[in-house]
């Protein structure tokens, strides 16, 4: 149960977070006709972190078998919980994507807690598990600069290169528009590809768009 309080209370904090982002994709929609950067300072998302850690501890409380969590409905219901997690972390990056790209907004996210080794020595936890953890933080950073046209500064100290990547990128740019020829109404996310011939040009743009 001080399991399910701790995910419960991870995923609200999360969700918070999304919101607050949302809603200032939401205001930045109103400042048009230029491109709009955001620094985005975050450890990253993971809503079901240390799953078999967590099912084997939950198992040991209530003297339950975890080696098939299918054969005992309350393992059941916690591995189901953990799907919807997942999915929900997904719903909540594709969201939060789109609103950047109507806004025009380009994240470039930022994981303060830069080269990441290991778990601490007081630490109880699988090595596996801790790097999957950090994976999936990580990845859920890159998710959000990636789709947006940014870049993700993850696992890594020198920030001071990476803010002036940042600049750099956000002081010279172009701004493109165009009209679609897809007619298709139903096909509402549009891949964009963006082609220069100049030699030693290098291109960072958005990949795609959705349609409101």
């Amino acid at each position: 149960q001080q399991t399910q309080q701790g995910n419960a209370e991870l995923r609200y904090r999360a969700h918070v977070a999304f919101s607050t982002a949302y809603d200032l994709m939401k205001n930045l929609e109103s400042v048009r006709n230029r491109r709009k950067a955001v620094i985005y300072i975050s450890s990253g998302y993971d809503f079901a972190p240390f799953e078999k850690s967590r099912m084997k501890y939950q198992a040991e409380q209530y003297q339950l078998d975890a080696t098939d969590p299918q054969n005992d409905p309350f393992l059941r219901q916690q591995n189901q919980g953990n799907n919807f997690a997942e999915a929900d972390l997904v719903r909540e990056l594709a969201e939060l994507t789109r609103a950047a790209n109507r806004a025009n907004a380009t994240l470039y996210t930022i994981d303060p807690r830069g080269l990441v080794a290991g778990p601490d020595l007081d630490q109880d936890l699988d090595t596996a598990e801790w790097q999957d953890h950090i994976r999936e933080t990580q990845d859920s950073l890159r998710v959000l600069a990636e789709q947006t046209g940014g870049i993700a500064v993850v696992n890594q100290n020198d920030f001071d290169k990476a803010l002036k990547r940042i600049d750099a990128e956000t002081s010279d740019y172009y701004v493109l528009g165009y009209y679609s020829t897809n007619p298709d109404p139903l096909k509402r996310t549009r891949k964009i590809e963006v082609k220069t011939p100049r030699n030693g040009a290098q291109v960072w743009s958005r990949t795609s768009y959705s349609l409101r």
